[in-house]
């Protein structure tokens, strides 16, 4: 099975410097940059044979692949929750830096920390090794797009490459708007 990945394209979020997690109230879609590079995908995947698309069910995933959508016929398109960005807990809607500075100031690991009402990097592993067993009995044989955010991405491409999760933050983290094309 070929998997394309790509992170959503610049979200409002982003561009406010929060942390928009998976939170409807911060589910703010793409920015105006993010619009356009929304746009600029579609020379892109235009080359590939793409046979199904997966999102996650959060405004700025479905508006950056949507340009793309509109342009072919009858895309099958599924939307799965497992897909969704880490859940930042207490840290959602306040700046990226506070969660960076909490993480320094308590020397707690960063891949086990889970936030109070949230959920840690190996929990969002766990669920790229659940979405990765989906892939494999639905969509075998298949070419997939995923349209996703940056942590859940990051976990299924280290996941895919039999890399080890516990040096998820020594890894180059996935830009907004990239595409990675791997074999599972």
């Amino acid at each position: 099975m070929k998997i394309l990945m790509v992170r959503h394209a610049h979200s409002v979020g982003n561009e406010m410097k929060i942390i928009d997690s998976s939170a409807a109230k911060f589910d703010l879609g793409l920015s105006e940059k993010g619009k356009e590079q929304a746009q600029e995908l579609i020379p892109k995947l235009n080359k590939y044979k793409i046979d199904a698309f997966i999102v996650s069910s959060l405004k700025r995933t479905i508006d950056t692949i949507t340009p793309f959508l509109e342009t072919i016929s009858n895309p099958a398109v599924t939307i799965n929750d497992l897909t969704l960005e880490r859940d930042a807990g207490e840290f959602i809607g306040k700046p990226l830096v506070e969660m960076k500075e909490y993480l320094e100031k308590e020397k707690v690991d960063r891949v086990s920390f889970k936030p109070k009402n949230g959920e840690s990097i190996l929990e969002v592993y766990q669920r790229a090794k659940k979405f990765l067993e989906f892939l494999k009995s639905e969509f075998a044989n298949k070419n997939v797009l995923i349209c996703g955010h940056k942590n859940f991405l990051m976990c299924l491409k280290i996941l895919i490459e039999n890399k080890d999760i516990k040096d998820y933050y020594s890894f180059e983290p996935i830009k907004n708007n990239e595409i990675f094309e791997l074999e599972a």
